[in-house]
């Protein structure tokens, strides 16, 4: 079915549903939300004790100050069964004084009060706690009745009473439930952030979740290892289309702090988020017996979050990767005529790197070394860095200077129509719209398979930019928990020359939404040159649209 289809049933069964428009006038946070979330710490084992505690330690560590201001308490806060008239209630043992008490506690500090349902038959983390679905009128007044400031609406049981996580039934990846949420809190007297927990499953989150939510969840869960970060990075990227001011992508709740990683990991994955303009959730205890202070001053880091906070609300773009060795740039807007480049160092040991600023368009700019908190000057033309293994280096750069000229086009694209396939590789059609820029890709689906592009023409020997436009969507669902990474791999070579392997992040919202990916390829000559695309290894290679070379 073609996406514009796929939109259209979705608006006509939310219509029937509701009755109205689901582009809800929510209240919706100029910046990413920033805040605490007892799951990552306490799992679905929440208390009054625990929410107050820590909502107290935002205060007195300095960090509402700095904007951390909604406390939201996750899975396993509601008793096992609604009132008479139907209302979810608060689990008395864990929380004696009721969800009312507490909220009148977070507001006594100046913070915003979270609260948490989901979109199923039961609650996330457990097997008998009510969640919202058949009950979501009396749920979302009853969320204003006890002053919420915020919900996260999750999508456990949403087929079914038995299975948690269903990533591919029409149901569990149907905006509908989460749309319907969205028009009735939008209904209530009372102003409410709506924070989408729908997991990134089905199609094209980034085109129906921004106009209800103040944040949608993009991915699978994170989890306390340094692979999770490398996964949802991947899976953000095609986001800085629906990224805007109001409505931000949600990586997850932060792992600072948990002894998942090393200091240098946590300022890398401080960093990520920020530059990506997610919320900013931290998840270890606001306790320093419990959180290094170390960890507490890389969630505290003032600059770091003013990246994040920027008035702009513009996602930062991946820019370069080079996957051999490792190493990404990053590049996003920032007001003031300012730019945010980030240096992403994957690799497990320190390395040195270089790179040319005219690769995020700059030629000559004032710099700022955000993490030593230090102004290095202006700066130009090719930079040399030393970079901690798993380290990322955020400048800041003002004052800029655009270049005179940039790499051109050829003016040649190579698709489909240029090239010759081996193995399984073969052309696929699209419909009208999709696929761009054609309406058709190259599948290279398995080991041997691959795609020969001849007469490449370049008018000088050496390294090239090559703009490949890809599709990806080999979302890690299942496999999210062990080494999905929500990338596909393949390689390109040059004129029989050695084969270098690239990996591609997601591309879009399905098998049909292409991006682009700007890589550094060798060895060609002055003239005619043979470009081969393959599988690497027995994975998958990304669909292709088609390549252009500049120089």
């Amino acid at each position: 079915m073609e996406k514009s289809r796929h939109i259209m049933k979705s608006i006509i069964i939310s219509a029937a549903l509701l009755g109205a428009s689901v582009k809800a006038a929510l209240y919706k946070s100029k910046t990413p939300p920033m805040g605490w979330n007892s799951y990552n710490y306490y799992n679905c084992n929440p208390s009054e004790d625990i929410m107050k505690t820590n909502a107290q330690g935002l205060v007195d560590l300095g960090l509402a100050d700095l904007g951390y201001v909604y406390v939201t308490t996750d899975c396993g806060w509601m008793a096992g069964d609604r009132d008479s008239e139907g209302r979810l209630q608060w689990n008395p043992t864990l929380f004696p004084s009721g969800g009312e008490a507490l909220g009148d506690y977070i507001h006594g500090l100046g913070l915003k009060f979270g609260l948490y349902s989901g979109a199923g038959y039961y609650q996330c983390g457990s097997t008998d706690l009510p969640a919202s679905l058949g009950f979501e009128e009396i749920d979302a007044q009853t969320f204003a009745n006890w002053s919420g400031d915020s919900l996260k609406y999750d999508n456990c049981y949403s087929s079914s009473r038995t299975v948690q996580a269903d990533y591919t039934s029409e149901v569990s990846t149907s905006p509908v439930r989460h749309e319907k949420m969205a028009a009735l809190l939008d209904g209530v007297d009372r102003e409410m952030a709506y924070f989408i927990c729908q997991w990134g499953i089905g199609e094209d989150l980034g085109e129906w979740a921004p106009h209800i939510g103040n944040v949608y969840r993009i991915s699978n869960d994170i989890y306390n290892a340094w692979r999770s970060v490398w996964r949802i990075t991947n899976q953000v990227v095609p986001f800085y289309r629906s990224t805007t001011v109001g409505a931000y992508p949600d990586m997850d709740m932060l792992i600072v702090g948990l002894n998942a990683l090393s200091l240098q990991e946590e300022k890398f994955h401080f960093s990520m988020w920020a530059i990506n303009k997610s919320p900013l959730n931290i998840g270890a205890p606001t306790d320093t017996k419990l959180t290094p202070t170390a960890s507490l001053d890389v969630i505290r880091n003032q600059e770091v979050i003013d990246i994040n906070q920027d008035p702009l609300g513009k996602q930062a773009r991946l820019i370069r990767r080079y996957t051999e060795e490792e190493w990404d740039i990053w590049a996003g807007e920032l007001s003031g005529s300012r730019t945010v480049l980030g240096i992403a160092n994957w690799k497990n040991d320190s390395q040195t790197v270089e790179f040319d600023i005219s690769a995020v368009n700059v030629s000559e700019a004032r710099a700022r070394d955000v993490w030593a908190a230090k102004d290095i000057g202006t700066i130009s033309g090719v930079q040399t860095l030393e970079l901690n293994g798993h380290e990322m280096r955020l400048l800041v750069l003002s004052d800029i200077v655009t270049p005179n000229s940039l790499p051109k086009s050829t003016g040649k694209y190579y698709s489909a129509a240029n090239a010759t396939f081996s193995g399984s590789a073969a052309e696929v059609a699209c419909g009208a719209t999709q696929c761009a820029p054609i309406g058709n890709k190259i599948s290279i689906p398995s080991q041997g398979a691959s795609a020969t592009f001849g007469s490449v023409a370049v008018s000088s020997a050496g390294k090239k930019l090559v703009g490949i436009d890809f599709i990806n969507y080999d979302i890690a669902l299942d496999s999210a928990w062990g080494w999905g990474s929500n990338t596909r791999n393949m390689t390109v070579a040059v004129n029989g020359g050695t084969e270098k392997r690239w990996a591609f992040p997601i591309s879009g919202g399905d098998w049909s939404e292409s991006d682009r990916m700007v890589i550094e390829v060798d060895e060609f000559v002055a003239g005619g040159n043979q470009v081969v695309f393959a599988a690497s290894g027995d994975s998958s290679a990304p669909d292709i649209v088609g390549f252009e070379v500049f120089e």
